[in-house]
């Protein structure tokens, strides 16, 4: 086996060993734990150290990654707030359009039925689960390894890419099935729209730690002042 086929081969185990990890955790989680916010997070957090342990034995980092401090301050700033701005005004419509044509039904939000007026919960949610395990959990698991690992899967190159952008997009948004089909295709417009932000940042993964973060507090927001119904 020469050496390209070498990397493509534990490129692949690599994106197989820690989608499964994630999603099948996520699942035994929510069976031992019951109905919550737990699962997710944990599974992220389980996830995250799998993903760092596989890099330690590759000699990679998540430093290589992304999760670096940015070359230059403000094309990162610009860069977080038209990916921000993107998720929040571009994404939507879209998300809409295509999901009253397909007849999905509206987002399962009734797992934060509970959040409305609930000052602690909203805390809760907002800075250890959004800003902690979704902002950073989820952009070093999606856009910082699988992204990557996507493309050496795929050979490199632009196709492989194109390809690995529109993958990690697809898992993302299965990893938000609890918020049912329309959910699912936010997650995955989110995604991809974070990942071509990778792709074209330099591959600094700090906008998109940003920018989820700040997406996810406005979502948090809004189900908290009831102006969104669970």
């Amino acid at each position: 086996m020469n050496a390209t086929m070498t990397l493509r081969t534990a490129a692949t185990i690599d994106v197989l060993v820690v989608s499964a990890t994630a999603y099948v955790a996520r699942t035994v989680l929510h069976l031992l734990l019951g109905a919550g916010f737990a699962a997710g997070p944990v599974a992220t957090v389980l996830t995250v150290l799998l993903a760092t342990w596989l890099l330690h034995r590759r000699n990679n980092g998540w430093g290589n990654l992304g999760f670096r401090r940015p070359a230059r301050i403000g094309p990162a700033v610009l860069w977080t707030v038209a990916l921000f701005l993107a998720s929040m005004l571009l994404a939507p419509p879209v998300v809409t359009l295509i999901s009253n044509a397909l007849h999905f039904p509206a987002q399962k939000l009734e797992l934060f039925a509970q959040l409305r007026g609930n000052l602690a919960l909203y805390l809760v949610l907002l800075i250890p689960i959004s800003w902690g395990a979704a902002a950073f959990g989820e952009e070093l698991i999606f856009r910082g390894f699988l992204l990557r690992r996507l493309t050496d899967a795929l050979g490199g190159g632009r196709g492989a890419e194109l390809g690995a952008l529109l993958g990690q997009a697809t898992l993302f948004g299965f990893a938000h099935a609890y918020l049912g089909p329309r959910g699912m295709l936010s997650a995955g417009a989110l995604g991809l729209l974070a990942g071509l932000c990778y792709q074209l940042n330099g591959r600094n993964l700090w906008p998109l730690f940003i920018a989820h973060g700040l997406v996810d507090t406005v979502g948090m927001t809004v189900l908290f002042l009831g102006l969104a119904h669970a």
